[in-house]
């Protein structure tokens, strides 16, 4: 984006803070740290860490409000919610390198150390992981190594990791909890968690001669992953925590920054509207969406169970993901715009948009998925399942399905069962995904209803369906409940770890529905939404 267009953006934003203000209108802008010392200001910090109590020290008559993360933080301040952020300025630094994310700081340095450490599970089964990981720690400084990684990642957050990785034949594992996103400490770069603190999880790989487990977590929740021993470690740019129960032990610091404080650019541009939610909720309803850039920061809903919230994570900068039990749920959400976009399947929003007018699916596209019948490991369905899947693609059966259900103008209904078979194929469903199944008239149509009754057919089986959500079909083969499942599940290696798949019967690509209606005028370069736009800049960082 060039520098006309980060003005712009900046200025976009501005205008928005000015209509979503604050009530207190005789507030000074805030231009000092000294000032900040007031119960007129709200001073952000990070839940969950010892910032709490130093900024409440340093500021003690400021009011302290916590937020899971920087980015929720960030949005808070952004909006008027708080009056500073307080944060581990590298963090900062990496986070918001663009230029355009309305930040100032106060004062680069304000005397409150940031250190960061490896937070532990007392219960671990390696005797002394304590005294190991401070042992590992102190050798690194000693030898300059923590020196060279914290270099190395200042410099260019998409260089390549500068330890590698070693195999190790034990069966003992780390469990690792991060969050993957405070760069330059651990962060996603084309897929793949990278940063300082992956580079050190190596260095105690090959120190403790174990493999180690990188469990993504929410910032939040990196405390619980320890208490409730899901996790071994945390090292992910933590801080201790004011813990009282014991549960959770410290390694030394094995990185001391500091903290800053930072406003919005402009803060005179608050205070003008007396009811800021009813201006921000005003300001959601004119969005238009049309790139995946647009999107960046804002809400997704996805349905639970699938491959999509993985989709939208790859492509979307930041998302908000929302989960939802299935599409009906989900697209009421979009309506009462409670999501900007929700992510599905191109048939099945091309379905949705039917009686959807004010939706458009985004031209930018997620990924192609095939879709297949899934079984039981070792199923002996599967050779006869594939190849009557092969009889119908040659024959162009399935095409003449799909056609059916997607091109038609009036009602048509699902094929109906009129053979007896030599015995009964449980086969779970889910009937809420038109035009692959849903119920029409009280009875189950649709692509795949009509498909696996030919396929019964074929196999003279008589077909039951069992409909049930989406995220228990898998378990109901594991569990031997159903003896097939059909509804449009993708084919993924993860999957395929705990059940098998018949060969390909159907390919889509996954899209993104919003709000923006279908004739709006293609979007201008000056056209941005909210907040989404401030993100951009930092748009390199998270590819």
């Amino acid at each position: 984006m060039s520098m006309n267009s980060f003005l712009r953006v900046f200025i976009f934003s501005a205008l928005i803070a000015t209509c979503t203000g604050c009530k207190n209108k005789s507030k000074e802008p805030l231009t000092s740290v000294a000032q900040a010392n007031s119960p007129e200001y709200i001073i952000g910090v990070e839940g969950n860490s010892n910032s709490n109590e130093s900024i409440t020290k340093l500021l003690p008559k400021a009011q302290i409000r916590q937020y899971p993360d920087l980015i929720t933080a960030y949005m808070a301040l952004q909006v008027g919610d708080i009056d500073a952020l307080a944060y581990n300025e590298i963090i900062l630094n990496h986070t918001f390198n663009d230029g355009v994310s309305g930040l100032i700081y106060l004062d680069k340095d304000i005397g409150i150390p940031a250190e960061i450490v490896i937070g532990m599970n007392n219960h671990s089964p390696i005797p002394n992981l304590k005294g190991i990981i401070n042992s590992l720690i102190d050798s690194l400084n000693a030898a300059g190594t923590l020196h060279e990684l914290n270099e190395h990642w200042n410099k260019n957050l998409k260089t390549a990791p500068l330890v590698k990785s070693s195999v190790s034949e034990s069966e003992q594992q780390l469990r690792i909890a991060t969050s993957a996103d405070v760069p330059p400490f651990s962060f996603v770069n084309n897929n793949q968690i990278i940063g300082l603190d992956i580079d050190l999880i190596k260095l105690l790989e090959n120190k403790l001669n174990v493999k180690t487990t990188l469990l993504r977590t929410d910032r939040s929740k990196l405390v619980d992953a320890i208490k409730n021993n899901e996790a071994d470690l945390i090292i992910s740019a933590f801080n201790k925590t004011d813990n009282e129960d014991n549960e959770i032990d410290y390694s030394k610091p094995y990185y001391i920054g500091t903290t800053a404080l930072v406003v919005r650019h402009d803060d005179s541009t608050k205070d003008i509207s007396e009811n800021k939610d009813n201006g921000f909720q005003e300001a959601q309803k004119i969005l238009d969406f049309y790139k995946f850039e647009d999107l960046t920061g804002r809400s997704v809903g996805v349905q639970t169970g699938t491959t999509l919230d993985e989709q939208v994570q790859q492509f979307i900068k930041l998302p908000r993901i929302q989960y939802y039990a299935n599409i009906v749920e989900m697209t009421q959400a979009l309506e009462r715009t409670e999501l900007d976009g929700i992510a599905l399947d191109h048939d099945v929003a091309e379905v949705i948009l039917k009686a959807h007018p004010s939706f458009s699916i985004m031209e930018e596209r997620l990924n192609k998925d095939e879709f297949g019948i899934a079984m039981s490991k070792n199923s002996p369905l599967k050779q006869s399942i594939d190849s009557c899947i092969s009889v119908l693609q040659r024959n162009g059966a399935i095409q003449r399905i799909k056609d059916k259900w997607s091109d038609n103008k009036t009602v048509v209904h699902a094929i109906k069962q009129d053979w007896a078979g030599n015995d009964t194929l449980i086969v779970g469903t889910e009937a809420q995904y038109a035009p692959y199944e849903f119920y029409q008239m009280g009875e189950l149509a649709g692509i795949d209803i009509d498909i696996m009754y030919t396929i019964g057919k074929m196999l003279n089986k008589n077909i039951k369906f069992a409909d049930m959500n989406f995220d228990v079909l898998i378990p109901s083969l594991v569990n031997e409940k159903t003896d097939l499942c059909i509804a449009a599940i993708s084919i993924t290696e993860e999957r395929s770890n705990s059940i098998d798949f018949s060969i390909p019967y159907d390919k889509n690509e996954s899209v993104i529905v919003v709000r923006t209606p279908q004739n709006a005028p293609i979007q201008k370069e000056d056209s941005v939404g909210f907040f989404s736009k401030i993100f951009q800049g930092f748009q390199d960082l998270f590819n």
